[in-house]
């Protein structure tokens, strides 16, 4: 059985009969192997039937005057609309992503905070130092007050 299941529109050309033997005779091999893609064949036969028995249907008379009417008036139709605003949110979702990439890639590079200070630790450092004279030439004096 191959790795990869045809999808639907593969199924639909084997159907038709429109790809070349060799693929053809790999998606009988895998369908005969697949229930999966057996039942969507069969799925889109059943489809393929019911189309075939509809009866071809004549638009009304006098439908291209009108519509020719209507576009030499500006009209568009309706669907261009909700293409548009389809186009909008893939582009907004696209810099949005682009976004909160940019803003994950600069946290990623920003160096993390120091780690505060306290007095223990400055006390610790200087006499650290303090016994080792070598290390530095000048002197430290630690002036501890206790309220």
């Amino acid at each position: 059985m191959p790795e990869q299941h045809p999808d639907g529109r593969e199924l639909s050309s084997y159907l038709d009969g429109a790809l070349r033997v060799r693929r053809t005779e790999a998606i009988a091999r895998h369908v005969e192997a697949c229930p999966a893609c057996a039942r969507e064949l069969a799925a889109l036969r059943r489809v393929s039937a019911a189309l075939a028995s509809q009866q071809e249907v004549e638009p009304r008379p006098g439908w291209l005057p009108r519509v020719r009417e209507q576009v030499a008036a500006g009209a568009r139709p309706g669907s261009t609309a909700r293409i548009r605003l389809r186009l909008r949110l893939r582009l907004a979702g696209g810099i949005a992503a682009v976004a909160v990439g940019l803003v994950g890639v600069g946290l990623w590079l920003v160096p993390p905070p120091a780690a505060p200070v306290t007095f223990q630790d400055e006390v610790r450092q200087h006499l650290v130092q303090m016994s080792n004279p070598l290390s530095d030439q000048t002197s430290y004096v630690v002036e501890v007050r206790y309220p």
